[in-house]
Order: C-alpha cells, then sequence, then structure tokens
C-alpha cells in the first residue's frame, strides 16, 4: 500500500495509484488533524490531488517532481498556483 496510517501522519510513499484515492479519504476523514506526508511520495495520481484539494489537510514533506512542488501543492496552501517561479 502506498497510502499508509502512522500515529504523527497519514504517509503517502512509492506512486500512488488511483486505487488508493478511497483509502487516502477515508484515512483524512477519520484523521483530519494529521498532516499528509508526501515526503517519499513517488507520482502521486490526479484522484489522490482531489482528496487533497477537496480536504485540504496540511501537507508536510517535500516531493522532488517539480510540477508537484510548483503546480500542485501551492494549489492545496493557497488554493493558487505559484506563477513567480517560470
Amino acid at each position: 500500500m502506498s497510502v499508509t496510517l502512522r500515529p504523527d501522519a497519514i504517509i503517502l510513499s512509492g506512486d500512488c495509484g488511483a486505487e488508493e484515492a478511497e483509502t487516502l479519504l477515508a484515512l483524512i476523514q477519520t484523521n483530519p488533524d494529521l498532516p499528509v506526508d508526501i515526503a517519499g511520495a513517488g507520482w502521486i495520481h490526479t484522484a489522490l490531488w482531489q482528496v487533497i484539494l477537496a480536504l485540504a489537510p496540511q501537507i508536510t514533506g517535500r516531493t522532488s517532481h517539480e510540477f508537484i512542488q510548483r503546480w500542485l501543492l501551492p494549489l492545496v496552501k493557497s488554493g493558487t498556483p505559484d506563477t513567480t517561479a517560470a
């Protein structure tokens, strides 16, 4: 499983496929105060981003994917992409 629960965070690890979206949804809903840690994640399917955007949990960790860092994380944090880092 690429989505797991730890006492201090919901962890995304490796490549996270669409089949993990329901698991992520359930974990965020039952643990709304826990952050979602993406430090160990590879590619994160858009289905998981939809869950993250809808529920807006705190995101911790940094991924090596430039697209995620530049476009998706700013949406989660502020609702708008970072267009200044061109």
